[in-house]
């Protein structure tokens, strides 16, 4: 048949892979094509399990106008093979596929990580979040950490980011926003261990909880307004939330499956738990737009110091995701000691950077890393990453700064920081480059648990949590104080969700106050440059003001409108499309 387009669509990625193994009875199905597809003329799917039979479902098209997503009406059976022929309508070769459903599992897993009810629900038994500028140590609750700091030098501007957490009973974890000192501008008791409680590009502030096995967002008033978990019935890990200017959400989790073991090396346990790695991109409406798994690409005995004959094998052991400047995906693999770069748009893997499987030539690191943390690219173009260096010949930690050619393959290291005397940290940690070029070390496990240090290496500041209290990642960040909530006081105001959202050109939302008072709007990017100034009209009563925001001609992404009164402040997020 004809059709409007000079040539036909070329699929360039799907999802299951063909032969796949391993995939969760929950699974979609996705396929990207090399363009732009019509909604009208979608690809119809035919799925059939071999044990549970045809499965109908709904289709539908992403945001980006490229990728098709089929969810099927009903789950897959346990252990099935699944069969799927797609028909197109605009003479695209789409090949048929088949892959096949994991067995279930013969030990007790953890919960599912799609549970019923409001995926907005707060965190349980969460303690309210606490504005501290009167923050004096005797004003603090007695559970909370005291933090000992040491300043030599002027630290780099903004406030540190932590979620303290430990092993040991009967200390309360806590999610804070602290000064040089370790006096807390915020912070919040929580009944599970936190992870990653970071400033987002979009302003907004998420964090991991561990007892909902999900991340969390809160706003300027600490309040929480969305949340992020993975789909395809796949448990949400800690390790990192990365939300993008698209209004996308990168996540990883961990995915244990019964393996064979004696298939792959001798000795090897035929009942083994192996776990893998599953990275997605969520779309704004919170669809899996993008899956990739460790199954298909690495092999178990990529691992560089695991026991594979062991009845617990954590091969990959994913622990940060960084999208680098050509928008790809790099993965850090802690227990492979690898990088690897992943094509975002095709899900290939680009290139491996150490372990087994290295492509580089690393060039004045003779070390090189082991079980490392936080792959980051800088500014220059340079990328920083905590080395544990547990597998070193003497285990310790530093930090190092790599010059990357990804076209000759070569790693050069252009700077380090090495603690005096040494400090190793066998678990955890993080680098940080700051703005003005000094860089915040987190040290994992090995104390003290924070060190910034200048360029030359001078180190201007330390911090210490106590004996048994860690932060898995520590950020400087902006933060502008908060000294009340926003809906408290005689002048309280909300906010209406803004419509439409996703828009094109222009959206709206209502200011809503108990009486009048000034108030002021301000859009920003998610670099932080103020867009559009778009203050209302606040008349001498109380009501609801319309407030509409102009993006036509901006560019796509996440926007934040920030609404102020002299009382507080609010902020929606706005997703821009094109």
């Amino acid at each position: 048949m004809s059709s409007a387009w000079a040539e036909p669509p070329r699929v360039v990625y799907r999802s299951p892979v063909a032969g796949a193994r391993y995939e969760r009875p929950e699974t979609g199905l996705i396929l990207r094509f090399d363009q732009r597809v019509n909604a009208s003329v979608l690809p119809a799917f035919t799925v059939t399990g071999s044990t549970s039979g045809p499965h109908a479902g709904r289709t539908r098209l992403s945001d980006d106008g490229r990728t098709v997503l089929f969810q099927p009406d009903t789950r897959f059976a346990w252990g099935e093979k699944v069969s799927v022929s797609v028909t197109s309508r605009t003479e695209a070769s789409v090949p048929d596929l088949s892959f096949t459903i994991a067995s279930p599992p013969s030990r007790p897993m953890l919960r599912s990580a799609v549970e019923d009810g409001d995926p907005l629900s707060a965190p349980a038994a969460v303690s309210p979040a606490f504005l501290a500028p009167q923050g004096a140590a005797d004003s603090l609750p007695a559970s909370f950490p005291p933090i000992q700091s040491t300043i030599y030098q002027t630290p780099a501007p903004g406030m540190l980011f932590l979620a303290s957490f430990s092993a040991a009973p009967n200390i309360t974890p806590y999610l804070m926003i602290i000064d040089d000192n370790g006096t807390p501008l915020f912070y919040r008791a929580m009944s599970a261990a936190c992870f990653d409680f970071k400033r987002q590009p979009n302003g907004l502030l998420t964090y991991y909880d561990s007892g909902k096995l999900k991340y969390y967002e809160m706003d300027s008033t600490y309040t929480v307004v969305d949340s992020f978990q993975c789909g395809n019935g796949l448990l949400t890990d800690e390790h990192e939330l990365r939300l993008l200017p698209n209004g996308h959400a990168l996540l990883m989790s961990y995915d244990g499956q019964d393996v064979d073991m004696s298939e792959f090396v001798d000795g090897g346990d035929p009942d083994a738990q192996v776990v893998g790695c599953v990275i997605q991109e969520l779309d704004e409406n919170k669809n899996v737009v993008f899956e990739w798994r460790s199954w298909d690409h690495f092999q178990i005995t990529d691992a560089t110091h695991e026991n594979l004959q062991a009845e617990y094998i954590d091969y990959v052991h994913a622990n940060a995701l960084e999208v680098d400047f050509d928008g790809n995906i790099l993965l850090s693999s802690r227990h492979m000691d690898e990088i690897t770069k992943i094509d975002r748009q095709t899900g290939d893997i680009i290139w491996r950077w150490g372990g087994k499987n290295n492509e580089f030539n690393f060039q004045g690191d003779t070390l090189q890393f082991s079980h490392q943390h936080a792959i980051r690219r800088l500014d220059n173009g340079h990328y920083v990453l905590f080395d544990n260096g547990n597998y070193h010949s003497t285990p310790y930690s530093r930090a190092v700064e790599y010059d990357l050619n990804q076209h000759s393959l070569t790693a050069r290291n252009v700077w380090q920081y090495r603690n005096t005397p040494d400090t190793y940290g066998f678990a955890m940690g993080y680098v940080q480059r700051l703005a003005n070029g000094n860089t915040l070390i987190t040290w994992g496990t090995g104390k003290p648990n924070l060190i910034e240090v200048d360029p030359a290496g001078n180190k201007v500041m330390e911090m210490a949590l106590p004996v048994n209290v860690f932060s898995y990642r520590a950020l400087r960040q902006d933060w502008l104080p908060q000294t009340t909530s926003a809906t408290s006081g005689p002048s309280a105001f909300s906010l209406t969700a803004n419509a439409p959202n996703p828009f094109r050109g222009q959206t709206a939302f209502y200011v809503k106050v108990s009486h009048a008072t000034p108030v002021t709007v301000h859009v920003f990017d998610t670099r932080g440059r103020e867009v559009q100034n778009v203050t209302p009209e606040v008349s001498q009563v109380a009501g609801a003001y319309r407030v509409r925001v102009d993006l036509t001609g901006r560019a796509s992404g996440v926007y934040l409108a920030q609404v102020s009164t002299p009382e507080g402040m609010l902020s929606r997020r706005l997703v821009h499309i094109q």
